[in-house]
């Protein structure tokens, strides 16, 4: 067990009752019984499904990387499934959506692209969420420090639109991001500890004090987009390697 909040038969109910959940609601997709307008809402359900399990199965420790990446790959499709036509951008108004997701959705996002890049997922698959990200018109430096470690020659198309003195995204990843502009790596490191004590859990996020709530609904506070940031830049993680969001074994999974 690496998640100390909830125990082992806690997160094996979760994870059957997500497949269980996207079984039926696949099931229903296919025999045409879901109504037009709540497709994509149902599919988007999915994706977050997909997380869940992942996330719950870390926090056991007993799953393989091959059955974490046919989880991470099949959310992948779904989200290229659930969000199109500005599903997921910040809506201005007047048929006017700004190339910015809301605050749950960037995060979502994030997770995949972070656990794409830890578990090594075909191109294929991760092209895919690449896809999604330049179909929306997301330009975003933590997605593309992301992305550049597995394709370094991608070229980002313009500077982030985000509003710096409102943006949650920009004050909740702040040390974060620096870390990844960092040239010394101790220095880098110690963004990366601040960001894990001081910024991640924060009341924003999808799963904010879920691990308080009556219905099975926590699946552990992990932040694999730390992880990646770890791993891309081979930082020292032993000043933070115990910390409990960080989930470290992902960052040296394939050694």
């Amino acid at each position: 067990m690496r998640d100390k909040l909830k125990d082992k038969n806690y997160f094996e109910s979760l994870i059957n009752s997500r497949y269980k959940s996207m079984d039926k609601s696949l099931n229903m997709l296919n025999d045409g019984l879901i109504k037009d307008d709540r497709i994509l809402s149902v599919k988007k359900m999915m994706t977050y499904d997909c997380l869940q399990i992942i996330g719950a199965k870390y926090s056991i420790g007993a799953a393989s990387s091959q059955e974490l990446k046919n989880d991470i790959s099949n959310g992948i499709q779904l989200l290229n499934e659930a969000i199109v036509d500005n599903k997921g951008k910040i809506d201005a108004g007047n048929k006017i959506f700004l190339d910015q997701y809301y605050v749950h959705i960037h995060q979502e996002i994030l997770q995949y692209l972070s656990l794409a890049y830890l578990l090594d997922i075909p191109e294929t698959d991760f092209n895919v969420l690449v896809n999604i990200i330049d179909r929306d018109n997301i330009s975003d430096d933590l997605y593309e420090f992301i992305i550049k470690a597995r394709f370094p020659d991608r070229k980002q198309k313009r500077a982030e639109e985000y509003d710096t003195d409102k943006s949650v995204i920009l004050k909740v990843y702040d040390k974060l991001r620096k870390a990844t502009k960092q040239s010394d790596k101790n220095e880098a490191a110690k963004l990366v500890k601040f960001f894990l004590e001081k910024s991640f859990y924060h009341k924003d996020m999808n799963s904010y004090n879920s691990h308080k709530s009556k219905a099975n609904i926590y699946s552990g506070y992990w932040s694999f987009e730390a992880a990646a940031v770890v791993k891309i830049l081979s930082l020292d993680d032993s000043s933070f390697a115990n910390n409990q969001y960080y989930p470290k074994d992902l960052v040296h999974f394939n050694n």
